[in-house]
């Protein structure tokens, strides 16, 4: 597998830009939607939302397990843009890959289209993990920021 995988997802919300970027910038509303679902919970073990700002999630599966996920902000373009690093700590089985999440946020005339583009896997099981989980946070997500929705 090269270097060319990737997991990919597109909504559209009813809310501004700003919005969406405070989702992502912000520790409390990440802490509320940043997980594949419901059941899993997001705790915030660090968060230092600036370029070269290093965060830390802990993720609290339902059968008591927890996964532990970490990187580097790359690039922040307020309130358009943001890239990320993304690194499973062990003893998870995709420890060690050091993935790359690139957020876009376009502001529509009905709305805002959220990208999200998750590249750089080394395993095709990765790729569809992640791509399950971002669809499920952006399920989440749209619970949090367009909650009158029927989602």
């Amino acid at each position: 597998m090269t270097d060319e995988a990737y997991a990919e997802i597109r909504r559209r919300f009813t809310v501004a830009p700003e919005k969406i970027f405070a989702a992502f910038s912000e520790p409390e509303l990440v802490a509320r939607w940043l997980s594949p679902s419901p059941e899993i919970a997001l705790t915030v073990l660090r968060f230092d939302f600036r370029i070269g700002g290093r965060y830390r999630f802990a993720y609290h599966l339902p059968e008591g397990d927890t996964v532990i996920v970490g990187g580097v902000y790359r690039s922040i373009l307020r309130p358009s843009a943001i890239a990320f690093s993304w690194i499973i700590e062990p003893p998870d089985e995709h420890a060690g890959i050091e993935s790359e999440v690139t957020v876009t946020i376009t502001a529509m005339s009905d709305g805002t289209e959220l990208h999200i583009r998750h590249a750089k896997w080394t395993r095709d099981d990765a790729t569809q993990r992640h791509s399950e989980g971002w669809r499920g946070a952006m399920d989440q997500l749209a619970r949090l920021l367009e909650p009158e929705k029927d989602t």
